[in-house]
């Protein structure tokens, strides 16, 4: 199968990297024809030292160094049999890749971007074979993280959607198949997340790094603040904007509202950028007085929070129909670096205080996202 990586950055490098392993034939894309040169050093590198280091073959190594392109022309994507977008979001800018791919490739090329956030519909706007479009949302770190959202729309056809399917099984990744209602489930659960953490914090007992550093000890493997910061706010705010709805708007305006507070003034996030950590620490406030006890006894509490959100979160998403529980479950603590299956922390815990936790976040902050779901759908 060829297949085309449109996008330099770290995410279409990573996926790069990640199917250079198998036995496919990929062309990747970047912008600037000077980058051209660099990237194929840099991959040739990548080849010797798995050879040098006995990962493959001299037969493997001979058939790898002639299985890849490297070009700043998407006329180099004529051959290929699938076309996946990994460039930054934005979507007249994705929306003029497809349109252009379109007169490229061939009739029967599956187009995919990598989108977080933005609606298919939006991103292929301007295609006019649109049974081929679908989304496939990789997740960091490319390498380690199994899960492959497949997002299709109401016009995906679902042939391209099981040879999507075998590719990535080829690729030893678990595809998560989500209709265009569910499409992008995990980042919107992922907004979900870090707008209620953000939430927590304005509350004002805790600093971001005891708040991060509580939650590496008892539920998530990376602090949520951490994550915010690395991903950037500019992208933040565009998941806030593209999933915003009744549901989620009083959960996700504080942490938006802030973000654009943050931008104007320079706090940006993302890669050798300061973020919110740092505007918070440069423009510091006293916390609320607390004992020990009592600070002991809110980091517990937290916790609850965070976990009871979750698990109402997924029974919403299954509740709906969006997708099988099994499925949603396991990529939810592989994507979000839980220490436990949310299925497996509601047994520990039990219904009744989760449900307990839920409705006083629903009496205390006012807002019907807390409002327990039926939870015998983990049944």
């Amino acid at each position: 199968m060829e297949i085309g990586i449109i996008g330099k950055g770290k995410m279409g490098r990573d996926i790069f990297n990640h199917l250079f392993q198998f036995d496919e034939r990929l062309v990747l894309i970047c912008r600037k024809l000077e980058d051209v040169e660099a990237l194929r050093a840099s991959i040739e590198k990548q080849l010797k030292k798995m050879f040098t280091r006995g990962y493959i073959t001299e037969a493997a190594y001979e058939k790898k160094k002639i299985s890849f392109t490297v070009s700043n022309e998407l006329s180099a994507l004529k051959y290929c049999d699938l076309v996946i977008e990994s460039v930054f979001e934005d979507k007249e800018l994705k929306q003029e890749i497809f349109q252009t791919l379109e007169t490229i490739v061939k009739s029967d090329c599956i187009l995919a971007t990598n989108t977080s956030s933005i609606p298919l519909n939006i991103v292929f706007e301007k295609c006019s074979i649109k049974d081929r479009c679908l989304g496939m949302h990789f997740f960091f770190p490319v390498k380690i993280t199994r899960t492959v959202e497949i997002n299709k729309t109401k016009m995906t056809g679902q042939k391209h959607v099981e040879t999507v399917k075998d590719l990535l099984a080829r690729a030893e990744k678990n595809s998560l198949e989500l209709k265009e209602e569910a499409n992008m489930i995990l980042t919107r659960m992922f907004t979900t997340v870090i707008t209620q953490i953000y939430r927590i914090y304005e509350e004002n007992y805790l600093a971001i790094e005891e708040i991060d550093k509580v939650l590496k000890e008892s539920l998530v493997t990376y602090g949520l603040f951490e994550i915010i910061d690395s991903t950037g706010m500019d992208i933040i705010l565009e998941s806030i904007g593209n999933f915003i709805n009744d549901r989620y708007r009083n959960l996700y305006t504080p942490l938006y509202n802030k973000g654009r507070n943050l931008l104007e003034e320079g706090y940006r996030g993302g890669t050798g950028n300061k973020g919110l950590t740092a505007y918070e620490q440069e423009h510091a406030i006293a916390l609320k007085e607390a004992n020990e006890a009592e600070v002991l006894q809110y980091k517990q509490n937290i916790i609850l929070r965070m976990q009871s959100l979750i698990i109402n979160e997924l029974a919403f998403i299954v509740n709906n129909q969006y997708v099988e529980k099994d499925k949603i479950n396991e990529a939810v603590q592989e994507v979000f670096g839980l220490s436990e299956a949310p299925a497996d922390i509601l047994n520990r815990i039990g219904k009744q205080k989760i449900a307990e936790c839920l409705l006083e976040s629903c009496r205390s902050l006012k807002d019907d996202i807390y409002q327990p779901e039926d939870l015998s759908v983990y049944n």
